[in-house]
């Protein structure tokens, strides 16, 4: 076995197998039980993270395991969101402000779901009484933000996570990784017009999941370091 592919894929192992993350779930836990004076926000965005980070993580593993003939593609996939949430986290753990944007970005994603909905409404001429419950829903939105988060505005855009990468410090690595990853996740010309190949399809199988072994790893060192700090 490849020693490299046991280096990362035991060091993810390890998280699990000595106790760091059943001490990061309690520490959650403990701060959810008890977040502080305008720490709801902040306990809420790193407990989901640490728990998107987990679920993915559970899920390569399960799919690594799997003999099914798009093994290879859901783990490229599964590699990339555990790459997306390495940023995230790394991002998030650099300071509170960096934090907080994230968590204001979660109206702004909602509200683009909204916007979409809307654009296609008046490009296709949707009647008035299907687009109006939307338009409100969006106002809504924005009142709710503003009234139980103190979030003033969902105005812009939202954060890129190529953009938080390049912010810290991982800009090049990303890009490189998640067009590797997109390559195979989604089924472009590569894909469709590849031969069957047994042995390259395992070789595949591997790589993706020791690099999302690797994601995972990087994503618990950041939210370990803030959430037993």
């Amino acid at each position: 076995m490849d020693p490299e592919f046991s280096r990362l894929v035991n060091e993810a192992v390890d998280i699990a197998t000595s106790g760091r993350w059943a001490a990061v779930n309690a520490r959650i836990e403990a701060l959810a039980a008890n977040p502080g004076p305008d720490n709801a926000w902040w306990v809420q965005l790193f407990a989901s993270l640490c728990s998107q980070n987990f679920s993915e993580y559970l899920s390569l593993k399960r799919d690594h395991q799997s003999n099914d003939i798009d093994t290879p593609a859901l783990l490229a996939w599964r590699a990339r969101n555990l790459l997306e949430l390495s940023v995230w986290a790394t991002y998030c753990a650099k300071s509170r402000e960096n934090a907080r944007r994230v968590f204001e970005d979660a109206g702004r994603d909602v509200r683009g779901i909204y916007d979409a909905f809307l654009k296609w409404g008046a490009a296709t001429a949707q009647p008035a009484d299907w687009l109006d419950p939307l338009a409100t829903a969006k106002q809504d939105l924005a009142e709710r933000a503003k009234l139980l988060e103190g979030i003033d505005s969902l105005d812009g855009p939202y954060k890129q996570v190529s953009e938080a990468a390049k912010e810290c410090g991982l800009g090049e690595h990303f890009a490189v990784s998640y067009k590797i990853f997109s390559k195979f996740a989604h089924p472009t010309a590569m894909r469709i017009l590849a031969s069957p190949d047994d042995a390259r399809a395992a070789r595949q199988r591997d790589w993706f999941f020791s690099q999302g072994c690797l994601f995972f790893t990087g994503a618990f060192h950041a939210l370990e370091g803030q959430l037993r700090a």
